[in-house]
This record gives C-alpha cells, sequence and structure tokens, in this order.
C-alpha cells in the first residue's frame, strides 16, 4: 500500500476520531435528511416543504450531474411533476421534447410501435431543477459516511468535497440514494447479498444518422444485451445496454454497436460521453426493502424499478408518499416506518405487475401501453408481434 494511501486513510479516521470524541464538527438539526438528490429524494423533500417541514438533502456529487438514465418521462411522471412541481424549465427538454412511441426491433426483422405519449429531457438538468423547486436546503458533494437510529431519530455522519466533516440530527431519514443503495445495505445486508447485479452502460455520440426521431428504439436481441435501446436527443445518439452479471458491459455495448451501425449507416462518430452504473431487478423475487422504523427507503434503492427500468416514475411517487408518511407521522407523534409499508404498497404491486407477461399486454396503466398498441394491428399482425414479445420475454427472464 502506498504512503499516499496509508496517509489518506489516516487522515480519515483522525477526522472520524475528532468527530466522535472532541464534537468539532458542525452539526445541522432538521425534521427530514434525505440522502440522494434523484427525482425521489427531491419528491419527497418538496412534500415536507410544501408541509412545512425543514428538509435537507444531501448528495454525494455536484449538481447539477449526468446520470446513466435515458431521460424519458412516461405519462405517470409527467403527471406527477405538474401536479407536484408544476412546469418544467424549458432547458430540461431536449429536442425533439415528445416520445410519441417505443418502437420494438426484433431479430426476425418486425417491429412494433407501443405508444408512450413521454417526454424526452436531459436528467441533469431535470434533476437540477427539481432541487432548485423541493425548497429544501440542497447539500451537494456531501457524502454520507455512516448513520444511527434512535427512537427520536437518525443521526448521520457527513464528508463534504474539502474533507469537512458535518453532523445531521433529523427526525427521520429518507434514503433515495439509487440501486446501489449503501442504506440499505447497512439495514438489511442479507437482502443485498441476495439480489442480482447488472452494469448499465450508457454511450453518447456526435454523428450522422438516420435513426428515427421522436421514438424510443428498444431492441429485443437478448443475443445482444438484456435491454439495447438507441434515441436520438439535440442531435446526438445515445445508446444503452445493460449487461448481465457473467457478461462485460463494454463487450454488450461493442455488439450493439456492430449491428445498430449497419442498420443505420453511423458516419464520423465521436464519442461525447460514457456514463455506467449497477442495476438490480428486485421485483420479480420480492426484495424489497422500504426501511425501518424512522429510515423511509423510496425509489430504485427500495426495488421499484420496472421490467423496462423505467424508475423515474416510480421514484417521483415513491418519494412523495414518504415526505407526507414523514409530516403525519411527525404530527401524530408515531414512527413513519409502519405507515409508509402501508402507503407504499399500491406502488410495490404496480411494479411486480410488469414482470407478469398477461398484466403487460393485456393491462392498460404501465410505463408502456402495450395494449393499445396490440389494437392498431390486424389480427395476424398483432398474433405476430405477441409471439416475439413473448419469446423475448422469456429469453429476458430466463
Amino acid at each position: 500500500m502506498s504512503k499516499k494511501h496509508l496517509s489518506s486513510r489516516f487522515l480519515r479516521a483522525t477526522r472520524y476520531f475528532i468527530f466522535v470524541y472532541g464534537g468539532l464538527s458542525p452539526m445541522i438539526e432538521c425534521d427530514v435528511a434525505i440522502v440522494g438528490a434523484g427525482p425521489a429524494g427531491c419528491s419527497a423533500a418538496r412534500e415536507c416543504t410544501r408541509r412545512g417541514l425543514k428538509a435537507v438533502i444531501l448528495e454525494k456529487k455536484r449538481i447539477p450531474r449526468h446520470k446513466a438514465c435515458s431521460g424519458i418521462l412516461v405519462p405517470d411522471s409527467i403527471r406527477t411533476l405538474s401536479e407536484h412541481f408544476g412546469d418544467m424549465a424549458q432547458d430540461v427538454f431536449a429536442s425533439p421534447s415528445h416520445v410519441h412511441a417505443m418502437r420494438m426491433h426484433f431479430p426476425s426483422g418486425n417491429a412494433g410501435d407501443i405508444p408512450i405519449q413521454g417526454l424526452m429531457i436531459w436528467r441533469d438538468r431535470l434533476d437540477a431543477w427539481l432541487c432548485k423547486s423541493s425548497q429544501a436546503v440542497v447539500l451537494d458533494e456531501t457524502k454520507m459516511l455512516s448513520f444511527k437510529e434512535g427512537i427520536d431519530g437518525v443521526d448521520l455522519l457527513c464528508i463534504k468535497s474539502n474533507g469537512e466533516l458535518l453532523e445531521v440530527h433529523s427526525r427521520i431519514l429518507i434514503a433515495a440514494d439509487g440501486g446501489a443503495s449503501r442504506t440499505v445495505k447497512q439495514i438489511d445486508p442479507s437482502l443485498t447479498a441476495k439480489l442480482t447485479w447488472y452494469v448499465a452502460l450508457q454511450e453518447t455520440y456526435a454523428c450522422e444518422c438516420h435513426l428515427e426521431p421522436g421514438l424510443f428504439h428498444f431492441f429485443a436481441f437478448p443475443g445482444i444485451s438484456l435491454y439495447p435501446s438507441a434515441y436520438v436527443k439535440d442531435g446526438l445518439l445515445v445508446m444503452e445496454v445493460v449487461a448481465q452479471p457473467k457478461d462485460k458491459a463494454t463487450s454488450a455495448m461493442a455488439r450493439f454497436k456492430e449491428h445498430l451501425w449497419r442498420r443505420i449507416g453511423i458516419q464520423q462518430a465521436c464519442l461525447i460521453r460514457r456514463l455506467g452504473c449497477r442495476v438490480t431487478y428486485a421485483a420479480p423475487k420480492g426484495l424489497f426493502c422500504f426501511g425501518s422504523e424512522r429510515i423511509l427507503v423510496s425509489g430504485e434503492a427500495s426495488g421499484l424499478l420496472n421490467f423496462f427500468g423505467e424508475g423515474i416514475s416510480s421514484a417521483l411517487a415513491s418519494g412523495r408518499i414518504a415526505g407526507s408518511v414523514s409530516f403525519e407521522s411527525i404530527r401524530q407523534g408515531v414512527s413513519p416506518g409502519r405507515l409508509y409499508r402501508q402507503e407504499i404498497e399500491t406502488e410495490k404491486r404496480k411494479t411486480v405487475s410488469t414482470f407478469n407477461y398477461k398484466t403487460l399486454l393485456f393491462q392498460e396503466g404501465n410505463a408502456f401501453n402495450f395494449k393499445k398498441g396490440l389494437q392498431v394491428l390486424n389480427w395476424r399482425e398483432r398474433v405476430r408481434l405477441s409471439k416475439n414479445l413473448l419469446k423475448w420475454f422469456l429469453a429476458v427472464k430466463g
């Protein structure tokens, strides 16, 4: 181990010792501390501030920051944002701003459009706007190191980017720190160990291509990746893959590029950005974690990620529920955990239903309207698309 690394570890240990035994670190007290400045965290914060609670958002990265996210808002997300935050700032939108359908491409050469009626945004700009609109105290570049739950609240130890330690005491902690949540790992390490982890990789290119804009192009090619997708926003080509545990994300992306670039005739491609993250699908195994007595887990951290990897709608919904429950628990003088587990049940069932083939195809109310997409086809096309979908669905689930 290098002297520099040893020195860094010694410095962190010294700062922690001073925090615990010296009581010299700054202290913040609030009603609700929220870890994570994404849609779940900001939605929770907005509900808290709207009801008169003091909310503090802790975000380890500097806002705005890019995330490996398609940036597609489905109708549920649009509705929640409109009701909860009002009109979005214009710079949040990409061009084209509307996504009319998910076009599913199959190895057989067939394709089918599944209506979305969504909006295309840039995720870094959305989260920055959400932070501002939440009216909470936002502490970016502030990482939570540890937390301790007590009978009257939660104590957090945080560190800023400059190395300064910060102590936060809150009545309630809302964990909205994403799929690889450190909070959940500490609350329920046995559950975390049961999860199967995948790697999502996103690459953005400046190039000339003939991919039709206004559509989310999804390639149901399990041999390439679990979820290969591509779309155009602001004249840039965005490509995404999700690699299985035994596969490499870079290899999956290479296979996708070979297929897609030959298909749409890419020219003069220049890589602008590469982003990655770990994801897991908890719903099929029922491996949700919604927290403890004074810690509420929302968004992807809780396991609320649907079959197509769309998580913004459930993040906004679960964050709003967590904020509402926080207010009610403080008003009633009770711990929020039990109330939250009751209120989140509908959102949980909604996520689980997307992993059911019959529900996905024949019921409305999902992020993607398969039922409507099938209805516009004649019976031969309907049968062909259903067969292709089932074949892909079984391959992915297997």
